[in-house]
C-alpha cells in the first residue's frame, strides 16, 4: 500500500518511498524536457504503465499512492477535473517549485475509483529541494491540501487532511501504523538524515508485498533503489548522465547507459544474476 517521506535539514532534502503491490512489471525511464531531465518510476496497470512517482532535475518531487476514505466519502466529481496521473507530466515538465503547481493548474483533480473498492483512492504528495512540500487529497468541493508543517512529511494510506489538528501518534486509518513509525524514526535522526537513514525508515515501514524501496537525492540529481528480488543489492541512477550503476551486494559497479530512455526492472535483474 505505500509508504512515503519528504525530509529536510540545512539545506539537504531526502525523499522516499516503498512501492507496495502484488508482483507487476516495472518501468525506469529517464527523459528530456526542454532544459529540464526526468525521472519517471512507472508499473504495468491494465496493460499499460502508470507512472507512480519521479523528480525532475530541480528537485521536484511527485508520488502518487493508494488512500483509503471514510466509509461512504463521496468526493466531487466534474467533467472538467484532472485526473491524477496527468499531473505527472504538467508538474515534472512546468514546475521547479511545490508553489507553481498552483499555478498551472486551476481545476479541480480526480482519482479513479474501483466499484469493487468504493472507499479507495489515491492520494499525491509533491515536494520541492527547498523545503516546501504538500499532500493534495479528494474533498467534498474542492481538493484538500495539506501542508508540510515541520521538516519532514510522511503519507501512507489514510487521508492526511482529516488530521490536520492531530498529534502525528494520534492517527488512525490504513497505514496509520507505518505512519507512526517513520514519524518517529525520522524526527529522531533528522540531524543526521541521509540516504542510509532514508532507507532504514522504508526498511522499517517495508511489507511483504513491498516490490522496491527508493531513496531520492534532489541536490546531486541522483535515486538509489532497490528491489523486491534481494533488497540488500541498490543501484544508483544518475539523472544528468542517464546512467544506471550497481552499487551494494555486487561484485562489481557496472554503469548501464538508459537505452531509448527506459530499462524494465525485469531486464536489469536479469542481468545481474
Amino acid at each position: 500500500m505505500c509508504t512515503c517521506f519528504a525530509v529536510y535539514h540545512q539545506e539537504k532534502a531526502i525523499y522516499g518511498m516503498n512501492f507496495d503491490t502484488d508482483e507487476i512489471d516495472l518501468k525506469l525511464k529517464i527523459s528530456s524536457y526542454n532544459d529540464n531531465s526526468i525521472f519517471n518510476f512507472s508499473a504495468l496497470m491494465e496493460n499499460k504503465y502508470v507512472d507512480i512517482a519521479g523528480v525532475n532535475s530541480d528537485g521536484l518531487f511527485i508520488c502518487t499512492q493508494a488512500v483509503q476514505y471514510s466509509p461512504g466519502f463521496k468526493a466531487s466529481c466534474d467533467p472538467n477535473d484532472w485526473f491524477a496521473f496527468d499531473t505527472f507530466d504538467e508538474v515534472l515538465k512546468k514546475t521547479r517549485k511545490t508553489s507553481e503547481f498552483f499555478e498551472i493548474s486551476k481545476r479541480v483533480i480526480s482519482y479513479p475509483r474501483s466499484p469493487l473498492y468504493p472507499d479507495l483512492g489515491l492520494h499525491t504528495m509533491i515536494a520541492d529541494k527547498s523545503g516546501d512540500a504538500f499532500i493534495l487529497e479528494e474533498g467534498i468541493d474542492a481538493n484538500v491540501v495539506s501542508p508540510i508543517h515541520n521538516d519532514f512529511m510522511v503519507m501512507t494510506n489514510f487521508p492526511n487532511g482529516d488530521f490536520k489538528e492531530a498529534n502525528y501518534n494520534e492517527v488512525y486509518g490504513l497505514g496509520a501504523d507505518r505512519y507512526i513509525c517513520a514519524h518517529e524514526y525520522i524526527q529522531n535522526n533528522i540531524h543526521s538524515f541521509g540516504i542510509n537513514e532514508g532507507f532504514e525508515v522504508l526498511s522499517k515501514t517495508r511489507q511483504d508485498d513491498t516490490l522496491c524501496s527508493i531513496v531520492y537525492e534532489p541536490l546531486k540529481n541522483e535515486i538509489y533503489i532497490s528491489f523486491k528480488k534481494d533488497l540488500s543489492k541498490k543501484w544508483r541512477i544518475s539523472i544528468m548522465e542517464k546512467t544506471i550503476q550497481s552499487l551494494n551486494g555486487f561484485l562489481s559497479n557496472n554503469k548501464i547507459q538508459f537505452t531509448n530512455e527506459e530499462i524494465l526492472v525485469k531486464d536489469l535483474i536479469s542481468l545481474y544474476k
